[in-house]
């Protein structure tokens, strides 16, 4: 009897809960980004490929979207004149280098005229590299300027100002959208897509999804081979050499008689 009473009361307790839970608004889901495509394959005939980023964000404020790859270390050999002739003068290391960063805003400003503070685009990107070797401190700011443009003629870093789109959406919100060009030269991996809200000229949110860009077919083929099978691979490039040598000496050759 006593254990009829008692779960009597856990059933009372329970339906009060349910009761009270059903009559408090329900809590608005925190948007996420949608991409598409969310895997880009790399193929033996990939030319690039255009992704699309969507989300949403509060009505008011402005946003800015990252595209980051994975940071590695790069060495770089600096040139300068001796004896009157260009020639390599020592080696430069950068390091917490990304792979790819792209960066689009909704407004022009926030890139173009970004705070001192500021938690993205090339602003952000500036404090997080790090170069030593054959450099004077009074040479970091040239250097930088230099090494950003380089990364930007491969196509792999890109400040886009004004590039993502704002419109009204429902419930006091604005759809935001972005497209960007992944180049030919993307390497496989796993990139960070991220839009951050900025309001009065900070971050007050900020929220990323995944994107990833896989080999595939031939490509896919050839890594495996160079990595799990490093014999057969270099036997695999020296076959094809010597029949590349002979197919481009019997094209010349036979171009030469006419």
């Amino acid at each position: 009897m006593k254990r009829l009473i008692h779960l009597s009361h856990q059933a009372m307790w329970l339906g009060l809960a349910m009761l009270l839970a059903t009559g408090l608004p329900a809590r608005a889901a925190e948007p996420g980004l949608k991409i598409s495509p969310a895997e880009v394959q790399i193929g033996a005939f990939f030319n690039g490929q255009t992704v699309t980023v969507s989300g949403t964000i509060p009505a008011g404020t402005q946003a800015v979207l990252e595209v980051i790859g994975s940071s590695a270390e790069e060495h770089l050999m600096r040139k300068g004149r001796r004896a009157g002739m260009w020639m390599n003068v020592g080696e430069i290391n950068v390091q917490n280098v990304p792979s790819l960063y792209l960066v689009m805003s909704s407004a022009k400003e926030l890139l173009t005229a970004a705070p001192p503070e500021a938690t993205w685009g090339y602003r952000a990107l500036e404090k997080r590299l790090v170069f030593s070797g054959k450099i004077e401190p009074a040479e970091r700011q040239e250097f930088l300027k230099q090494f950003l443009e380089l990364k930007e003629s491969e196509q792999i870093y890109a400040s886009r100002p004004g590039a993502l789109k704002l419109k009204a959406a429902p419930g006091a919100a604005s759809a935001v959208t972005a497209s960007f060009p992944l180049p030919t030269n993307t390497r496989p991996g796993a990139y960070k897509v991220c839009l951050s809200v900025i309001q009065d000229g900070r971050v007050v949110s900020h929220n990323c999804a995944e994107l990833t860009v896989a080999l595939v077919g031939f490509p896919a083929w050839l890594a495996e081979l160079a990595y799990g099978h490093g014999v057969a691979y270099g036997v695999l490039a020296v076959v094809i050499a010597i029949v590349t040598g002979f197919a481009m000496g019997f094209i010349f050759k036979g171009g030469g008689g006419h």
